[in-house]
């Protein structure tokens, strides 16, 4: 395992990168460079022996620049290491890299956080595995960020540990992955866009899933059966309650049952799993905004605005069809009814979960390879005679490589360029990605990906 290097007594790293937290007698000792306030590393990915985390895991060793130290975290130190050979066996030269190794022990995730400033997290359903997690970020003040697609936990999280957040300067970050990046962001990029153009705010977006072609795991729906029977994640301004008289800032739209035709693009959209978590997410953003606490230039009933009235924001997945937007209208909206019909019913819900918990599974390789996803966002200005603005999100695979991407660029981000994030002006709390990071990361996954455009 290479020489030991001692910390505090406490535990210790290898040369290869082992950061543990269970007392051993060391041979060894030397001097380790520590990160900013003290702590070995820049950023810790959580769950690095599952699909998505190792995939994050992987994205960082091929585009982290050399500067970030960051390592791998867990609760099995055999199942870590393994992973670790796969990442070095996975690029060219990786035998050789650093990849440092935390083992979490016990029910709580204080060794993480104390080893880290910034911490991307993969274990989920988060309702279930999260919060350990949240509690030790905030108390050991390390950055937090997430994938979490479900409202209920975010909410809790936020009522339970907002306060200690904000004491603590701590930024915490839920969704960033496929749900809710491409929304959050795509909405701030129309924003500046008529800010830029039209020197105006925008009234609506409507964004248009027109692709989502990819692999999708068990911890994905088991994720949905947490939250789907939780009235939190029905709340529509349910991500909003800290943040005063939400229906001034934003107008609820329903979530959609039938089909609405958007005739800037000529498509037809339907219900979509997760418009549900996105558009609290988006709405958020928006509340976030329009506060008196700092943020970037944009101001809700301000001159810099999303809008000046109340802010409209849908989403659902789009078919060129009109036929086939009522077939496919009718079949996803009576499955809707049907598991949520099923989901109220907690001993349902708990066998439905348990099911899916105990036969595991994940997509084949080649359907994540091959997976593609393309959003469209129509917006609309808010002027007497509004204009309209159109814009494209192409991505990868939804599930994983695109989520995976996210994940580990806006953790690099906040690990990295804070300090001239918005997230600093900030100051500690929940936040959505596009208040925290903003433009920056839009830019970020333009340079890397050329991730968004606008087309009209």
């Amino acid at each position: 395992m290479g020489k030991a290097i001692g910390i505090s007594g406490a535990g210790f790293v290898s040369a290869g990168g082992l950061f543990s937290f269970r007392r051993r007698s060391l041979s060894t000792r030397s001097v380790v460079k520590m990160s900013q306030e003290g702590k070995p590393y820049d950023l810790l990915v959580y769950g690095a022996t599952g699909a998505t985390g190792k995939r994050t895991a992987q994205y960082l060793l091929k585009n982290a620049p050399p500067e970030l130290k960051w390592g791998i975290a867990g609760r099995s130190l055999e199942k870590l290491e393994q992973v670790r050979e796969e990442l070095r066996g996975s690029v060219e030269g990786g035998e050789t890299r650093d990849i440092g190794i935390v083992v979490g022990s016990g029910d709580t995730s204080d060794e993480v956080a104390k080893a880290a400033r910034v911490v991307a997290t993969t274990v989920g359903p988060y309702t279930e595995f999260g919060e350990p997690l949240v509690k030790a970020c905030c108390e050991h003040k390390a950055d937090y960020l997430d994938l979490t697609g479900e409202p209920n936990f975010m909410r809790r999280m936020i009522d339970t540990y907002g306060k200690q957040a904000e004491e603590n300067n701590v930024t915490v970050l839920h969704g960033c992955g496929f749900d809710s990046i491409p929304s959050d962001l795509g909405v701030l990029f129309l924003v500046e866009e008529a800010k830029k153009e039209f020197q105006c705010g925008l009234s609506s977006v409507t964004t248009v899933i027109e692709e989502a072609r990819g692999g999708i795991g068990s911890g994905t729906i088991a994720s949905i059966v947490r939250a789907g029977g939780d009235p939190d994640s029905q709340d529509p301004y349910g991500l909003q309650k800290d943040y005063p008289d939400p229906e001034k800032v934003t107008e609820a739209f329903p979530d959609l049952f039938g089909v609405q035709h958007v005739p800037e693009i000529d498509m037809y959209g339907i219900p979509f799993f997760l418009s549900f978590v996105n558009t609290r997410v988006v709405r958020r953003s928006a509340s976030i905004f329009a506060s008196e606490r700092p943020t970037q230039s944009i101001k809700i009933n301000g001159s810099d605005a999303y809008c000046s009235s109340k802010f409209l924001y849908k989403e659902f997945l789009g078919l060129k069809s009109k036929t086939s937007a009522y077939v496919g209208s009718a079949v996803v909206g009576g499955l809707f009814v049907g598991i949520g019909l099923a989901l109220k019913s907690s001993t349902l819900r708990n066998m439905l979960y348990k099911g899916i918990i105990n036969n595991s599974w994940k997509p084949k390789e080649e359907m994540v390879e091959e997976g593609r996803s393309k959003f469209v966002l129509v917006g609309k200005t808010d002027e007497v005679q509004p204009r309209t603005l159109v814009a494209e999100i192409n991505m990868l695979d939804p599930g994983y490589g695109e989520t995976s991407r996210l994940l580990a660029e806006a953790s690099m981000m906040v690990a990295l360029e804070k300090k001239d994030l918005p997230a600093h002006a900030l100051g500690g709390g929940f936040y959505t990605p596009a208040t925290a990071i903003g433009t920056r990361l839009l830019e970020r996954l333009n340079e890397k990906a050329d991730w968004i455009k606008r087309v009209k």
